[in-house]
C-alpha cells in the first residue's frame, strides 16, 4: 500500500484584515517585554556612554599629566640653566677665596696635636708659595714647638704639608674644591641628558 508523501507548508498564513483582539493577558505581556527591551537598550546605552566618557576623561588626564610633567621638565631645565652662571662663579671666586682662608685655620688645627707631641724636634710646614706672611701672621702669639715655614712651588694654593719625623701630613684643600667643581659638572651633564629624554 502505497502511502501519499505529505510536505511541510512553510507559507505564512494570511493576516487578518480587521484588528485582532486580545486578551488582558496578552497585551500585559506584549508591554512587559517592551518595556523590558526598551529599559535593556537604555542601560546599554548609558553604559556606553558612560564608558566612552570614562575613556575620555582618562585620555585628557594623560594628556594633562603629559603635558604638565613636559613642563616641570622643561621649568627645572630653564631654572639650572639660570642657575649655571651663578654656580661657575660661585666656583671661581668664592670657592678659591675659601680654599685660601681655610688652609691657615685648619693647619693650625692640625698643628695643635703635634705641639703637644713634639717638645724639641723640630716640624716643618710646607706651604704654597706667597703664603708666607699668612701663616707667619696667624701664628702669632700661639705657643708652638719650634716649627720651620718653607714655600715650595710643589704645592697649590689650599694646600701645606707637615713633616714630623718620618710623619707626614697633608692638608689638600684644593682637591677637594676640584672634586667638588668636578661633580657640580657631572651634575649639569646628567641634567642635560636627562632633559634630552624626557
Amino acid at each position: 500500500m502505497t502511502r501519499s508523501l505529505r510536505l511541510e507548508v512553510f507559507e505564512t498564513p494570511d493576516q487578518p484584515d480587521g484588528p485582532v483582539l486580545l486578551m488582558p493577558e496578552e497585551v500585559e505581556d506584549i508591554r512587559l517585554n517592551a518595556y523590558e527591551r526598551g529599559y535593556g537598550a537604555g542601560w546599554d546605552d548609558g553604559g556606553q556612554q558612560a564608558e566612552a566618557e570614562e575613556t575620555a576623561r582618562r585620555a585628557a588626564f594623560a594628556r594633562q599629566a603629559e603635558q604638565l610633567t613636559f613642563t616641570y621638565h622643561e621649568a627645572r631645565g630653564h631654572v639650572l640653566a639660570a642657575l649655571k652662571p651663578v654656580i661657575a662663579a660661585v666656583l671661581d671666586t668664592v670657592l678659591p677665596a675659601a680654599v685660601r682662608a681655610s688652609v691657615v685655620p685648619l693647619a693650625i688645627e692640625q698643628l695643635m696635636p703635634l705641639a703637644h707631641a713634639a717638645a724639641e724636634a723640630p716640624i716643618t710646614l710646607r706651604i704654597a708659595p706667597g703664603r708666607l706672611a699668612d701663616f707667619e701672621a696667624a701664628f702669632d702669639g700661639l705657643v708652638l714647638p719650634p716649627l720651620d715655614l718653607v714655600e715650595t712651588g710643589d704645592l697649590a694654593e689650599g694646600q701645606a704639608e707637615f713633616t714630623f719625623g718620618a710623619l707626614e701630613t697633608r692638608i689638600d684643600l684644593a682637591h677637594a674644591a676640584a672634586v667638588v667643581r668636578a661633580a657640580i659638572d657631572r651634575f649639569y651633564l646628567i641634567q642635560t641628558e636627562e632633559s634630552r629624554r624626557a
